[in-house]
């Protein structure tokens, strides 16, 4: 039986039915309470059987995806991860109607990864940000001035001056979100409001005694109910949601999440609605379960995509096995080069990269590699820096 919302409730039965629900879900051994009002209730939320197997699912398919990841060579694992990050950077910005293109977000990768000309690049901070959650380099905030400094990354260059932050760290103003012409939220105010919101945000993040995901998912609530700035608050709250996730998951797992949530956006805005209507009396349930269905189909739509990636790697494998080429480092060359295609935003690799991969030095690789080039297999790309790909002609006779 589906989890029935205290507003149901309310409009099945009559108010002495909702008010007796309300109490008994407060004092069930199953609920979690916070410090948090979401109008004039204090926001709980109960561990139901759902949410349970919703978290065993979501944990299934991650030992099933990391498994896969671990399988994955290394040039074909940090391709993917740009290609994700360009993905969800676009996605995340697609939903708050920021106009990017993957070319743009490509372009950024490019330089802060060569070194060159990445302050001049539009979205090069997010960029940074979304890598450093790639390798695993990154923390969550602390304090609030975490927030803010994350929030400068994210939406930097992206936000008028008129909706800059304009109090100690975040708005001072009221703000209203609508829907055409309806309102239908107001973040919190004053400033000492939104301070008090996030803290609670922070403390309960780190509290173990609330299984890892559900704080994840009510942190992101939190975040978007306080809404603590005037601009660039669905971007910053969906990263910091990805941040609380990478502690639990591989990183192409919740990179794969604002995809998700852009298919669906009506699902995902009408989950925050139904916790905030007021007949619902502060229950946060159905929005955790709501997230954690949202969180196992990016899983599963990521799982279906790596299975179709290692399958083609496979087939990649076998050809170039057929390949008459001088000898197996040769081939190996080939492999490399052929796994920025299968795996990357652009299909396209450098020396650098071949070398390294390949423990070859680069004179080494550059010898080695003009018999495909000469063969047609490969294709020079760019001569500065020095990068190659698989021939596209050579990929549709081989049907790679």
């Amino acid at each position: 039986m589906s989890y029935r919302t205290l507003k149901a409730v309310f409009h099945i039965k009559d108010r002495v039915a909702a008010d007796a629900e309300e109490a008994a879900r407060r004092t069930s051994p199953a609920a979690v309470t916070w410090d948090f009002s979401i109008g004039d209730h204090a926001m709980f939320c109960l561990i139901t059987p759902e949410i349970a197997v919703l978290i065993e699912r979501v944990m299934s398919l991650e030992s099933t995806i990391r498994g896969q990841w671990s399988a994955l060579p290394g040039v074909a694992r940090a391709h993917y991860l740009e290609s994700m990050i360009i993905e969800e950077i676009q996605a995340t910005n697609e939903i708050e109607a920021v106009h990017s293109s993957r070319q743009e977000i490509s372009e950024a990768l490019d330089a802060l990864r060569d070194d060159d000309t990445v302050g001049t690049r539009r979205f090069k901070e997010m960029v940074r940000l979304y890598s450093s959650l790639g390798d695993e380099t990154v923390t969550g905030p602390e304090n609030l001035d975490d927030i803010r400094s994350i929030y400068d990354s994210v939406t930097a260059g992206e936000v008028r001056d008129e909706d800059a932050p304009d109090g100690e760290r975040f708005r001072t103003g009221p703000v209203t979100i609508t829907s055409g012409q309806k309102a239908v939220h107001s973040g919190v105010v004053p400033e000492s409001a939104i301070n008090a919101g996030l803290t609670t945000m922070l403390e309960q993040s780190r509290d173990d005694e609330i299984p890892q995901l559900v704080r994840a998912v009510v942190a992101h609530f939190i975040f978007e109910n306080v809404h603590p700035f005037y601009d660039g608050n669905g971007r910053t709250g969906r990263f910091l949601l990805a941040v609380e996730l990478s502690r639990s998951l591989t990183p192409v797992a919740w990179l794969s999440l604002s995809a998700t949530i852009a298919d669906d956006k009506d699902r995902y805005y009408r989950a925050f609605a139904d916790v905030e209507n007021p007949l619902n009396r502060g229950d946060v349930t159905p929005f955790v379960v709501a997230m954690l269905e949202i969180i196992a189909s990016a899983q599963s739509r990521l799982e279906s995509d790596l299975v179709d990636r290692l399958t083609g790697l496979r087939r990649l494998s076998d050809v170039i096995g057929e390949l008459p080429l001088e000898d197996d480092p040769t081939r190996n060359i080939v492999f490399i080069v052929g796994q920025a295609v299968l795996f990357g935003p652009g299909g396209a690799i450098t020396l650098d990269e071949i070398a390294a991969a390949a423990g070859k030095s680069k004179q080494f690789v550059r010898k080695r590699i003009e018999q495909p080039v000469d063969a047609g297999i490969i294709e020079t790309v760019t001569k500065r820096p020095l990068r190659f790909r698989l021939s596209p002609s050579w990929r549709q006779d081989v049907a790679i």
